[in-house]
C-alpha cells in the first residue's frame, strides 16, 4: 500500500474516534442535564403508592417496585437521581409485598423515584467528565484536520523543528 493512502486511512480512524468520542460527550451532556432537570422536577412530583415486588435478582441497592398511575401498572428499580454511590439508602429493609412511596412524572409516569432529587456532586462529576469528553474530542478532531489536510504533513515533508536539518 503507498505510504501516502496508508497515512490517510490512518488520520481517517484517527478522526473517526475522536468524533466518536465528540458525540458521546454530547450525547452525556444531553442526558445529564436530562437527568438533573428531572431530579429538581421530581420534588413537585404527584405521590402515588407503590408495592415492593418479589424478584431473585432484588438487591439492597435498587428494590423493584411496582404502581397504578391512571390504570397504567409500572414497574421501576429507580430510587433516585444523581445518587452518590455508597449513599447509604436504607432499602435491603424492605421486602416484598410491603409499600412505598413513589413520586411519579405527571408528564411520563413510567418514571417514577422512592427518593425526590438528587446529588449535586455528582451532576458536576458527570458534566465535567462530558465535557472532558467533547474537549478532548473536539480538539484532537480539530487538531487531526489541521494536520492531516496539510499535503506537507502527509507527503512526511512537514515534521517538527527538531527534526529538521540545519
Amino acid at each position: 500500500m503507498p505510504e501516502e493512502v496508508q497515512r490517510k486511512a490512518e488520520l481517517t480512524v484517527v478522526l473517526m474516534v475522536f468524533v466518536a468520542l465528540t458525540a458521546a460527550g454530547i450525547l452525556l451532556v444531553g442526558l445529564t442535564v436530562q437527568d438533573f432537570a428531572r431530579a429538581r422536577a421530581s420534588f413537585s412530583w404527584p405521590t402515588v403508592e407503590g408495592v415492593v415486588l418479589s424478584d431473585p435478582e432484588w438487591s439492597a441497592e435498587s428494590p423493584r417496585y411496582a404502581y397504578v398511575v391512571e390504570g397504567q401498572t409500572h414497574e421501576s428499580r429507580r430510587v433516585g437521581f444523581f445518587r452518590p454511590p455508597f449513599s447509604g439508602g436504607d432499602y435491603g429493609r424492605l421486602q416484598p409485598g410491603d409499600p412505598v412511596t413513589l413520586h411519579v412524572d405527571p408528564d411520563n409516569p413510567s418514571v417514577a423515584v422512592v427518593e425526590p432529587g438528587g446529588s449535586g456532586l455528582v451532576f458536576l462529576v458527570m458534566s465535567l467528565i462530558a465535557a472532558l469528553f467533547v474537549f478532548i474530542g473536539a480538539g484532537g478532531a480539530l487538531r487531526t484536520l489541521m494536520n492531516g489536510g496539510s499535503d506537507e504533513w502527509i507527503s512526511g515533508e512537514a515534521g517538527f523543528e527538531g527534526d529538521r536539518a540545519a
